[in-house]
């Protein structure tokens, strides 16, 4: 089963009369927004970046997170300015690839958002951590600060609800995807030294899943925000294979203990076929970050090549069933 590209993909394309998304827009994040509407977070790149002459990337890239809305999830309207940029110094480099976890546990939602703060250049390799931002109304913004300290981490993703009275994450560690618990909020949001040195030092035992098909080569990582269904945990991440093309895969994981993979497809559900996917700032790209559910259709909202927003769909039950066809040992 294969995600289907809707017709009017991509939904968002470089805007050149704004200078800081004038170069690329892309690896947006997606939830329901308190008024109903379709919220879109999403990476965006100023023109005048410069490929480097002798390895993969660009130099003087330096990303701020841009904020769109939808009343039908596919027609987006841009804030005039970014919602989420530089201003800390573990951010001094960019702000990148948003995620949007709505909390559904608290008296009120929350949407906590956690992204990937550099604190080095771009493309460096260093200085990747994970930063965590919070609205109710995505028009006031509140920084929180990088909350996995010292370790070289991205693609974080909080489920909605309480997993047996903790809260849960996902995150990765190259080249795998890790778990991770909290007694409460407050616990994720303000670090203990203690609590991370000692799950660094048994980072393995917390993998829930690790590369094994061939198109999952080089690593893995989380795309988007769990959905619960009724069968599980359902989860869209990314995977690279080792000719660096990155595509999407689909997973079930145990609704009480989601560290439990029940099923999990061999193929992917969407790879790089179009020519706005294949080329672009970084060819052969599909990267899933954000996905909600219409009506009963799952609406995947991805970055393609680096440089535009797309969008995929398919009917929530039948892709459930269809991960189902492969239990997971």
């Amino acid at each position: 089963m294969k995600l289907h590209r809707h017709p009017l993909s991509p939904i968002l394309s470089p805007n050149p009369e704004k200078s800081w998304e004038s170069g690329a827009v892309f690896n947006p994040g997606a939830a329901i927004g308190p008024d109903g509407r379709v919220v879109l977070l999403y990476r965006a790149i100023p023109e005048g970046y410069t490929p480097f002459p002798d390895r993969p990337g660009y130099d003087h890239y330096i990303s701020s997170i841009g904020c769109a809305v939808s009343d039908d999830g596919v027609h987006f309207e841009r804030y005039p300015s970014p919602v989420i940029q530089p201003t800390e110094p573990y951010e001094r480099f960019g702000c990148e690839d948003a995620r949007i976890n709505r909390i559904d546990f608290l008296e009120s939602p929350v949407y906590l958002i956690t992204y990937t703060a550099l604190s080095a250049p771009a493309f460096s390799g260093e200085g990747d951590r994970v930063a965590l931002a919070s609205t109710t109304d995505f028009q006031h913004f509140e920084k929180h600060g990088v909350i996995i300290p010292e370790l070289q981490n991205k693609d974080t993703v909080i489920f909605p609800d309480r997993i047996s009275g903790r809260v849960a994450m996902l995150h990765r560690v190259e080249p795998d995807i890790q778990i991770v618990y909290f007694d409460d909020l407050e616990s994720l949001m303000h670090p203990d030294e203690a609590f991370w040195r000692d799950y660094r030092a048994k980072l393995d035992d917390f993998v829930v899943m690790r590369p094994h098909f061939e198109w999952e080569g080089e690593k893995i990582g989380g795309g988007c925000p769990p959905i619960k269904t009724e069968k599980g945990w359902l989860v869209i991440y990314h995977a690279k294979d080792r000719q660096a093309v990155y595509r999407a895969g689909v997973a079930l994981l145990d609704l009480d203990k989601p560290e439990r993979v029940i099923a999990r497809s061999p193929y992917p559900i969407l790879e790089p076929e179009t020519e706005y996917e294949r080329f672009g700032d970084i060819n052969n790209v599909v990267f899933p970050q954000g996905a909600v559910v219409l009506n009963g259709t799952l609406y995947v909202y991805y970055g393609a090549a680096d440089k535009v927003c797309g969008l995929a769909t398919a009917p929530l039950a039948e892709l459930v069933d269809y991960v189902l066809e492969f239990p997971w040992p």
